[in-house]
């Protein structure tokens, strides 16, 4: 079924044949909804057009072509946390996902993501799927969207999760995609009023 290559490529990425979902002769519809409910990650599939690789992403891409794509769909479905995280000195918001909440909260002062150092975590929660809440989030929050260009190690970077509105707006658009998944361990601060930024 794999070739040597597609079975040295998934060990490459922490996988094994075992994750892989045959969806070949399958209409994509098929194949989607069948990779999500035999709980796969990869999917065996027509080959692509630029390279003739056959191991695709759940949503279509070529799995092999930017091994970004199935980065970015681990951390989608990865249990992590959800938070909100707030700066009082620059009045903006921050929605994002991690997996250790004191370490993301050091990391956001010590790197001033955006440029900012005050950052303070306003609201976590655990979740099964943070990525996905997160982007469901930040979709549904677009219009408060802000960007900030910063120095990451001496190079510089676009600071694009951030969000000029309040604490309590930010807040309710969170749990309402919250609302789709098991959310545990949720804990908000006890001072959030200096964070309702008008």
């Amino acid at each position: 079924m794999l070739t040597r290559d597609e079975i040295d490529f998934l060990k490459a990425q922490g996988l094994s044949p075992a994750d892989v979902y045959d969806g070949r002769g399958q209409s994509s519809a098929a194949w989607k909804a069948g990779v999500r409910s035999a709980g796969k990650t990869v999917v065996l599939g027509s080959p692509c057009s630029s390279k003739g690789h056959r191991l695709r992403t759940r949503s279509g891409h070529c799995a092999q072509c930017d091994t970004a794509k199935l980065s970015y769909q681990k951390r989608h479905n990865t249990e992590g946390y959800i938070y909100i995280a707030g700066s009082k000195a620059a009045r903006l918001l921050k929605v994002g996902t991690c997996v250790d909440i004191e370490q993301r909260r050091r990391n956001l002062r010590n790197q001033m993501y955006g440029g900012i150092s005050d950052w303070e975590m306003l609201f976590t929660a655990k979740v099964e799927a943070g990525g996905k809440v997160e982007g469901d989030a930040l979709a549904r929050l677009s219009k408060f969207k802000v960007v900030r260009m910063y120095e990451k190690d001496g190079k510089k970077q676009e600071a694009a999760e951030m969000l000029k509105t309040s604490f309590s707006v930010a807040l309710s658009v969170v749990q309402e995609s919250l609302k789709a998944t098991k959310a545990t361990e949720i804990r908000k601060a006890l001072k959030t009023s200096d964070y309702e930024f008008k």
